[in-house]
């Protein structure tokens, strides 16, 4: 038991920030629209703030037309009306859709929390998190999760990289670099030297243990608009680059889920990437 909280722990430590900075009864927070789309599932607020977190349909035990109550959505119709804290609560469940919904929902209170006047973070750069990591000829990279453009550009520089993917055909053909079953983790990561991790680990609590395995790496890079989260507690835990997004246009982002939109169609016309860079890096 104590493991499985551990999982979860960064979750809980997000929520009690939200929590205690009481954005929630200040703005009298409460949710306008809810979708859980093909690829995204999204938030919009009634403040304008946004959140979305992939919607990991591929781990969804039965993804078929009638789940069984464990892969299905046991609120749906009902989603709206319940408070902001309850959906925040819903990203520590098991179930995946419940918890891309609570991962959405933490999202944009985040997005409220961080326009704080008082709020300690600031976008470091409006673009690529990888435009912050020096990458060598040298270095050691492996990625959780596949980012098709941060592969080419890593393979210009680097051909010592290994991409852990559940969905190989994410990826493509390529013989120039490892595609790394997720089984191999705890081998792998503790090789090399920068780590990049998609967002996605939040909401199937895989990014704890990840963390853990990253023992040499110098930056530690957490990054997709899954990530776009209060960085705090993931800046504590090692995190060295934290790149999520700024929703833009909250009505465009809810209706590009609702038709299956995909992050290039975010970035395209709803949303900004943002990426913050932990000051305190001492690795």
């Amino acid at each position: 038991m104590q493991q499985v909280n551990e999982r979860k722990s960064i979750i809980k430590e997000l929520i009690e920030i939200i929590k205690e900075s009481q954005v929630i009864s200040r703005f009298n927070v409460k949710s306008k629209d809810i979708r859980i789309g093909v690829f995204y599932t999204g938030i919009v607020l009634n403040t304008g703030h946004a959140g979305m977190a992939y919607t990991p349909v591929q781990e969804i035990p039965e993804a078929v037309c009638c789940p069984r109550s464990h892969a299905k959505m046991p609120q749906a119709g009902n989603l709206l009306y319940l408070p902001a804290e309850n959906l925040m609560e819903y990203a520590l469940d098991d179930n995946v859709l419940k918890s891309a919904v609570g991962i959405a929902a933490i999202n944009a209170l985040s997005a409220l929390l961080l326009e704080d006047e008082q709020c300690p973070y600031k976008p470091t750069l409006y673009g690529d998190a990888l435009d912050l990591v020096h990458i060598t000829e040298d270095d050691t990279v492996v990625m959780v999760g596949a980012f098709p453009p941060f592969i080419k550009k890593i393979r210009e520089v680097t051909n010592k990289l290994s991409v852990i993917e559940k969905n190989p055909r994410a990826v493509g053909k390529d013989e120039n670099f490892t595609i790394e079953p997720a089984e191999r983790l705890q081998e792998i990561i503790p090789r090399c030297n920068i780590l990049i991790i998609t967002g996605v680990t939040l909401v199937n609590h895989t990014l704890v243990p990840i963390l853990s395995f990253a023992v040499n790496a110098r930056e530690i890079v957490v990054v997709g608009p899954t990530a776009s989260v209060y960085p705090e507690p993931l800046f504590k835990r090692g995190v060295t680059i934290l790149g999520g997004v700024k929703v833009t246009d909250a009505t465009k982002m809810i209706h590009l889920i609702g038709e299956g939109g995909s992050g290039y169609d975010f970035f395209e016309q709803c949303a900004q990437k943002i990426v913050m860079r932990q000051k305190n890096n001492r690795r």
